[in-house]
Parts: C-alpha cells; structure tokens; sequence
C-alpha cells in the first residue's frame, strides 16, 4: 500500500480499526457526498464546480437546469453567507491557484458549512506553489464554521484564520476528514505572519493582549502529510522572549489526526488556554530537513491545562547526516507551560531524547504541574554527538521545572541515563530499564494460534511464532499482508519483538490489539523499518489477539522470522 498519493472517494464511512488503520481508510475514502452533519435550521446550500460551474450562474444547483447552476470559481464563492448556509464543491474537481475568502459567521446551532457533493475524489484546492503566500481557504474575523471532507495540496497554508486585534470573543471552527499535504517551503519565520512555512492549519492572531479572539476549536480525523509542519497557532508576541504568557485561543481539540513525514514541528502549539490532543498518530518527523531552531514531535509553548491522551509520537530525525538540526525529541515542552496532563501515550525511536522540558528558547518560564500518567518513552538517542545533548530520556534545562512521571517506563539504550537533571522531577512508581534486558520473560506468541492474508509454499505462517529465527512466514505479495496471532483468551501485553528476514524490506507497518469491548483493532505501535532484532514497547494493553498489518515495502513480499509478544514486568 502506497501512504503517499491522492485521498480519497466522497462519502463511505471508513471501518473502526485500529487508530492508523482507521486513518488510513479515513485517507482512501472520506470524501462522500452527505458525510457533512444536516444543519439544524434550514438555510441555502451553493453549489460550486470547477469542471461544469459558470461564475454567470447563481450556485444554487448542483448541475445546471437552465434557470439555476454551480459557479465555477472559488474567488466567485467567496461572497457573505449567514447561518445555516452550506457551500459545497464537488467531488472530483480541482482549483489550481483559487482561494475560498467566505464572509459573515454562523450561529451555534446554524454553522455556515464548507463540505462536497457528488461522489469521487475529494475536492482538491491546489495552491500549485507552496513558495506562493497561498491558501486554500482563508477565514478572518468570523466563527461558527464546519469545513468537511477537503484535500489542500501545494497550498503554503491550506486553512488559514485570523483574528484582529481588538476582535471580540468568537467561538466555533470544526475541521473534519480533510487532507492536508505537499508544502514543505521551511526558512526563517521569526517575523511571521509574514508567511514563510508551509502548514496545513494555521490560527494566528494580531492581538496582543491577554484576551480570547477564538474558542472552541476541533480539528477532528484529518491527515498531515509532507508538510513543514501540520497545526500552528500563533500571535505576534509568541517568539518574543521577553514576552509574557499570551493566551488568545481556548479549547483547542485535535482528535483522531495523523501527522508523517513531516519537517518540523506537526504541532507547533502557543498561546492556548485549555485544549486536548487524542488519538493521533505522529510519525517520521524531520527526516530529509535541516531546522533552523530544531525538531520535535509536538513543540507547546505558553500553553495550560491541556490533556494529552492515548497518542504516539515516533521516529523523530534530525536530519540527514552532516546537515543536522537541534533537539530530535518525540515531545518538547518549550516554555511557560502549566497543568497539562499526559495519559497512555507512546514516545519512541528518537534521535534526541525522548521529552525536552525547555524554558530558555522562547521564553523564560518554567513547566509547572505537568503530569505524565501511564505513559512508555523508548528515546534511544542514537545522534546524540552530532545534535549536542546529553544520552538522556528527559533532558531538564532547569531546575525550577515541576513535572510528575506516574506509572511510567522508560527504555534506556545503552549509554544513556534517565535525566540530565533530577531537580524538579517527581517519579512514582515508574519503571526504568535497559531496552536490552525488555522482552526477558515468557515469549506469549509461543501457544498462541498464528494466521495471515497469505503465505508462500514452506514459510508458514506458523513459522514465526515457533521461537526459532531461522525460519519464517512469507507472503505471497507485497500489498495488503498480515500476520495474525490468537491467544484464545486475553492477555496482558506491554513488549514486542519483531525480527525480519534479510531478503524483506518493510517500510512501514503498525502492531495492533484486538479490543474486545469495542470490537475493534488498536494500533498499538507504528514502524517503519524492522531489520535483523527490533524491539517495541508499547503502552500495556490486554488482548486476545495481536496483528501485525504491513502497510509498505519496498517493493517485495514481506518475511517476517519472528513476531513475539511479552508481558515484561521485570
């Protein structure tokens, strides 16, 4: 399966797998006329068509009757709208270098809605030129929108929104099912807004006073991929050191989102008062770029009382070797932090370590009653001489820093210490082991029942769960495999080892986790590259059944020698 092309099919609702699998088919087949939710008081529904529209007609039908038809252009859509009313392009077309500017604000109970008809591709808006200041849709000074089910490509941001300074309070943007991709331009932004950073969604406002221009944000199973980075907001003051905590946003939800390959930052977060981050996926961040002020999974800065749930961030690079960028955390807390709370999140496969706690790059506040719950960080560090930092799990610029690990484990590679600096740092009932000592207890896939889309005459299936490396399932394709494996009953896991043949090549894949009571697969760890002996702790789950789904290779038939799991409690 190819991760890298068009999204795609307007309007079939996508299985309840597991969380990358459910992103995948969100990624092949959201974009169905009527996925957008019925407004709940009646207004006007325009119609827009690049491939049959006419700016000459009036919107208001899907195809033309000879009285009524779609227009053609976005720049002809961009008109004043009111409550209720709904703009829909169609499935299939494409506008190249036309940008959406709606007008007037919906109600709480009667969004103005931007989602398709027809059926097909998504709707696709094609900045053609992510150097261009471009978006796909531009949103200034109003609330109470819905945007459904859109592809952005090539567009230096795909949705950007701005408040003036002086506006007053708004509320409302749901952003769901769209698909944002291809804008890599990265350099210097220090003085944005002047645009200089391809994003996929942006909220930026010109207010410099403690005061909310935008509440009530949800930006709900979306995909972002080979971007700069994917969510930003932002105010004037927000890389100013010397600034004070600026909280112009509240109540920023992201849920359900994937974020891969991309250059920087997926989440660049300031200046939010009260959000939460659920169910996304973060991926194979900063591979092919040199940053200028380094690579994180996720950067927060000035924000509180955020809650961080059930999400992975792994595989974060700092470049290519010899071009090299700062930092390489999964997650960096950046400065002026306060109350936000991690639960059941996954940190690993690291270049830098796994958390930065900073408050000497943006700003000169301390992270302050941050509390990490169940959570699993496997840094490993392996760049550390060419980045500069210390082999650490937690790198603690200060000491006036107060965060709380409950219930954690942590995976030290070899040469590598816990933290830097202890001061500051709580630890309670955590546990911290080599990576080497991890999959040290009863190998569970030994008794287990193993089963798969296919395997090649003399490499069954069972083979890679016999305990013995040199035998191995093969498939007999490259697209759509998967290696089953059926305890009959549920059992707890929290480790598992994978060892590839080496005529195989997986460059992606993810381990997921039957869940009995939602009758549905979880995905549990998401790879890329397995090789001769991988290891992959995961948060513990209990399970009566296992899978390992190969979504990539380079091109032949996936071999796997073993696929083990472990309830490791050493």
């Amino acid at each position: 399966m190819t991760l890298g092309g068009r999204h795609s099919r307007c309007g079939r609702s996508a299985l309840k797998l597991s969380q990358i699998a459910r992103n995948v088919a969100l990624l092949a087949t959201l974009c169905v006329a009527g996925f957008a939710p019925a407004a709940v008081a009646e207004g006007t529904t325009y119609y827009v068509s690049q491939s049959s529209g006419n700016d000459a007609w009036d919107g208001l039908a899907a195809s033309h009757d000879g009285t009524h038809g779609p227009w053609k252009s976005l720049a002809k859509a961009s008109q004043t709208y009111s409550p209720g009313d709904s703009i829909r392009l169609k499935c299939g077309d494409t506008w190249a270098n036309d940008t959406l500017r709606p007008t007037g604000s919906g109600a709480p109970d009667n969004p103005i809605t931007i989602a398709t008809y027809g059926t097909g591709d998504k709707p696709v808006l094609d900045g053609l030129d992510e150097v261009q200041d471009r978006s796909g849709i531009h949103l200034k000074d109003v609330a109470e929108y819905r945007i459904i089910g859109i592809e952005f490509t090539r567009c230096q941001t795909g949705i950007y929104a701005d408040y003036a300074d002086g506006s007053p309070r708004r509320k409302g943007l749901w952003i769901e099912a769209c698909y944002f991709r291809d804008s890599q331009l990265y350099q210097h932004y220090e003085d944005y807004p002047k645009r200089k950073i391809g994003l996929g969604i942006c909220l930026f406002s010109h207010e410099c006073d403690q005061k909310i221009v935008m509440a009530d944000v949800t930006i709900k199973n979306c995909q972002f991929r080979r971007l700069a980075s994917g969510i930003w907001t932002n105010s004037p003051d927000n890389f100013n050191q010397a600034a004070d905590n600026i909280w112009n946003f509240a109540n920023l939800v992201i849920d359900g989102c994937t974020f891969e390959e991309c250059k920087q930052w997926p989440l660049g977060l300031r200046g939010i008062a009260g959000g939460a981050v659920r169910n996304c996926l973060t991926l194979d961040v900063g591979r092919h770029n040199q940053a200028w002020n380094g690579v994180a999974g996720s950067m927060i800065a000035r924000c509180k009382d955020f809650v961080f749930e059930d999400s992975e961030w792994g595989f974060i690079s700092i470049g290519p070797p010899g071009k090299v960028s700062g930092d390489g955390q999964a997650f960096d807390f950046e400065c002026n932090n306060i109350n936000h709370v991690m639960r059941r999140c996954l940190f690993h496969d690291t270049d830098g370590p796994g958390f930065l706690l900073c408050n000497d790059a943006s700003g000169p506040g301390p992270e302050i009653d941050i509390v990490l719950e169940d959570c699993v960080s496997n840094g490993k560090s392996p760049r550390v001489k060419e980045n500069g930092y210390p082999k650490v799990e937690i790198m603690n610029c200060s000491a006036a820093n107060r965060v709380t690990w409950k219930a954690c484990r942590f995976y030290l590679s070899e040469g590598a210490q816990l933290t830097n600096r202890p001061e500051g740092l709580t630890f309670n009932n955590c546990v911290v082991k080599p990576l080497g000592k991890a999959c040290g207890t009863t190998n569970l896939a030994l008794t287990a029942t193993a089963s798969a889309a296919s395997a090649e005459s003399g490499h069954p299936c069972a083979s890679a769960t016999d305990g013995n490396a040199g035998t191995s399932w093969k498939a007999t394709a490259s697209a759509g495999q998967w290696l089953q494996i059926d305890f009959g009953r549920p059992q707890t896991i929290n480790e598992f080892r994978l060892r590839e043949d080496p005529a195989s090549s997986v460059t992606r894949y993810v381990i997921e986790c039957w869940d009995d009571r939602a009758a549905a697969w979880i995905g549990s760890f998401n790879g890329l590259t397995i090789g001769p002996d991988f290891i992959a702790p995961i948060v513990s789950r209990s399970t009566s059944k296992i899978r390992l789904m190969i979504l990539q290779t380079a091109g032949n038939a996936p071999c796997i020698s073993e696929f083990e799991a472990y309830n490791d409690t050493q």
